[in-house]
């Protein structure tokens, strides 16, 4: 399997002590974050915005020299949503009320016609009668955990019509009116917020369509069971174990160590505890970022104590950009930079990267009929380790933003050769300087297989065991 697949305990054993050695002779200012604290690493985060992501435009958008684009496949993030993380009495109010979906049905093999009559789904959180019922564990208004806000929705149409800009008006690339579905494969994960992320962005890409089957995208879903879009630690146990293993590093201890305070701070004020609060900053990303992106304010305490010391009483501003600033540090060590991060990754997107490397020879070997456009709706945990398996700039590596984008384009030139490129959130993907495999402008396509070869796993059920 190579040298860098470490799949077995003496490996991983061989892997600390060399973490243990690189640390001691660590340099500050460091593109990669092994080696050095959260305080010494070049965040490059300057025009960063978690909020939302940068789009693809057609004013700045040039075709390849010489060449004609043959296939596109999109990755996207979904967009703006509710928090996944709830804390107790919470008095937000969230709002998603702001576009319906209407939903019929019929029975495979009838007519298209609508046999149920119109339904909407509506969620309704009642007001908490202090005697029965459930409702003041969730906050108020019309929005069920984690779920695409208006805003989300408008992102994804927004990035919809950009992509029309360049694919439809600017390279006469895809069909103007989608007549049929044979151009398109759409595939989301079996959850609400990235199924209407896809249908926004979508609707957006090829407007005004209606009912007709033929022209009815189908959105492909595997069942969370067998997901291959984040990394399943359900299928693949091992995936716990490497996490593990990174996370007791002791590196990554002295971080949690150094971030202490505020990792105390702001679960005393959130009302949460557990190991998974302790020892990553995803959940506190997830509760700070949500309402920073809507204008809401922040979480507060009204607790006069927490383990008989005064409680402080509202998280801030600066608590949640230094939170943010932690997660970024955190997943560019855990996915990116840490020795086991390379079988960390094959193991959690490696299938992802083969499905898409499949479907782009199969579509070079005349497979895959009138295919030329591929669409993968999923989440920050699709997105981060595509971004870390291609070794991305830390530009990159930041937290993919809501409706964060990945672009790859195959081309052909003139000469018979094909390259790839790949755009992140409006822009050509930047690689680490110490690892700039490629420039993914105008890649070789032999050279953008053999890098995605060394994630993609040869034998996943017996990588995972």
């Amino acid at each position: 399997m190579g040298a860098r697949n470490l799949n077995s305990a003496v490996a991983i054993t061989v892997a600390l002590v060399a973490t243990a050695a690189v640390v001691a002779n660590a340099s500050p200012a460091s593109s990669s974050a092994f080696g050095v604290g959260v305080s010494d690493y070049a965040f490059d985060d300057a025009s960063y915005s978690y909020c939302g992501a940068g789009l693809p435009a057609d004013q700045a958008y040039s075709a390849v020299p010489d060449a004609k684009l043959e296939l596109v496949q999109v990755v996207v993030r979904h967009g703006d949503r509710t928090p996944v993380h709830l804390i107790p009495n919470d008095n937000t109010t969230w709002t998603c009320d702001g576009v319906e979906e209407n939903i019929y049905l019929h029975g495979a093999g009838q007519p298209e016609t609508n046999t149920t009559g119109a339904y909407k789904q509506l969620i309704e959180i009642p007001a908490w009668n202090h005697r029965h019922g459930y409702a003041n564990q969730v906050w108020r208004g019309s929005c069920d955990v984690g779920q695409l806000t208006d805003k989300g929705k408008s992102q994804h149409r927004q990035l919809g019509s950009n992509l029309r800009s360049i694919y439809v008006d600017k390279l006469g690339f895809l069909s103007a009116q989608l007549n049929n579905t044979d151009e398109i494969y759409a595939r989301t994960t079996n959850v609400w917020r990235t199924k209407n992320s896809a249908e926004s962005l979508l609707g957006a890409l090829w407007p005004k369509r209606d009912v007709a089957s033929q022209t009815a995208i189908p959105l492909h879903t595997y069942p969370k069971e067998i997901e291959t879009m984040y990394g399943n630690t359900d299928a693949c146990g091992k995936l716990r174990t490497l996490l593990s293993t990174i996370v007791a590093s002791d590196q990554f201890q002295a971080f949690l160590r150094e971030q202490g305070s505020l990792m105390a701070k702001l679960s005393g004020i959130f009302g949460v505890s557990g190991s998974d609060w302790a020892s990553s900053w995803d959940g506190y990303v997830d509760i700070l970022q949500a309402r920073h992106c809507h204008g809401v304010d922040l979480p507060c305490s009204d607790r006069a104590s927490i383990s008989g010391k005064a409680a402080p009483k509202c998280a801030t501003a600066e608590d949640a950009t230094q939170v943010l600033r932690n997660s970024h540090y955190e997943y560019a060590f855990k996915y990116r930079d840490h020795p086991l991060s390379h079988n960390y990754m094959r193991l959690a997107i490696g299938s992802l990267l083969g499905t898409l490397k499949d479907q782009m020879q199969d579509h070079i070997d005349g497979k895959t009929g009138n295919l030329k456009f591929a669409l993968y709706s999923g989440h920050d945990s699709t997105v981060m380790p595509l971004l870390a398996a291609l070794q991305a700039s830390n530009r990159n590596m930041l937290w993919p933003p809501y409706a964060a984008n990945i672009l790859f384009e195959l081309w052909k030139k003139n000469d018979g050769s094909r390259v790839v490129r790949v755009i992140y959130n409006g822009q050509v993907l930047k690689l680490q300087p110490e690892f700039e495999w490629c420039d993914l402008n105008a890649c070789s396509l032999d050279t953008f297989y053999k890098h995605l070869d060394e994630y993609i796993p040869e034998n996943i059920v017996a990588e995972c065991a």
